[in-house]
């Protein structure tokens, strides 16, 4: 049996470790009900602006946007975090890109774009080909802070740098689920649109009316574009494809601070059953060494009076 001095140092040190896990998941908390109202308000225009980009898609026809080309090179943008303590989301979005690199890597060249720090050390580790790294957006994202990042992706596709585009992040859809979803972002086309807003369209919750009242079919509606439909969507899309990438960033942000929300609130419970195995197993210690004592002073007192 473990010594006394042993159990209770460890008991004390269990309990250090679950007041910092409690204190990291009220931090959490409060970061991740922040994100999760940023991402969910977001939906709705997002969802509106592609359904507007869905619709000139359709009346433009073929453009150098929706065209695919023979692929000489793939660019993947996977998004994950800066920092760990996440439970399994960043092993998640990794497994999820490493079968996706193998797969890609067997039919043409790929290149990188890593959001976050732990993409660039994985990227890093396997050797791959880095075409950007960023980090550091902080918890609450803006438009202007992920633009620079739709900028590389448009210009890289727009020179023939890359001939696709492909993205790997992780869609919120409860504190408790998060899923991580692979994403075609160019070339793009009318069916991949309709897609992705099915995919942000929320199933519940007091933003999914509102999603759902944005994303109604109005086909019926006839559109006066002027100039024309390729000029309005070769203009318009750029500008779209960042807000697609910004709302994706906020996705990933959110399923972040919700899967270390989780973590730590699990890394506190544990703390706490651990720390009361170990007070049970301390009180019992304690008490076999003070029957030992006893039996040792009684046995010792019985020698003395029959001696």
């Amino acid at each position: 049996m473990e010594s006394l001095q042993g159990l209770k140092t460890r008991k004390a040190a269990v309990k250090n470790v679950g007041t910092i896990t409690k204190a990291m998941e009220v931090v959490s908390a409060t970061k991740m009900r922040k994100s999760q109202e940023v991402a969910l308000r977001t939906r709705p225009y997002a969802i509106e602006a592609l359904r507007l980009l869905r619709k000139v898609a359709k009346l433009a026809g073929e453009t150098p946007w929706t065209t695919a080309r023979p692929v000489k090179k793939t660019l993947i943008v996977v998004m994950a975090s800066d920092r760990g303590l996440t439970g399994a989301f960043n092993a998640q979005v990794l497994r999820a890109a490493e079968i996706l690199i193998n797969t890609e890597s067997a039919k043409s060249p790929v290149a990188i774009l890593a959001i976050g720090k732990k993409v660039e050390r994985y990227a890093q580790m396997r050797g791959l080909e880095l075409a950007g790294s960023f980090s550091g957006f902080g918890d609450i994202v803006t438009f202007d802070e992920v633009a620079h990042v739709a900028d590389i992706i448009v210009r890289g596709f727009a020179t023939c740098e890359w001939d696709r585009v492909l993205t790997i992040s992780t869609h919120f859809r409860t504190t408790l689920k998060q899923e991580v979803l692979v994403r075609e972002l160019l070339p793009t086309n009318f069916e991949k649109l309709e897609e992705t807003i099915r995919e942000i369209t929320p199933e519940r919750g007091r933003y999914a009316q509102i999603a759902k009242d944005t994303v109604r079919d109005i086909a019926d509606i006839a559109y006066i574009l002027e100039p024309s439909p390729q000029v309005l969507f070769d203009t318009l899309m750029p500008y779209l494809l960042r807000m697609q990438v910004y709302h994706l960033v906020l996705e990933a942000n959110a399923s972040e601070h919700s899967a270390r929300r989780v973590a730590m609130k699990t890394a506190s419970d544990n703390a706490d059953d651990l720390a009361s195995a170990l007070t049970l197993s301390y009180n019992k210690a304690r008490q076999a060494a003070i029957t030992k004592e006893i039996i040792e002073i009684t046995g010792t007192q019985n020698a003395l009076e029959n001696a």
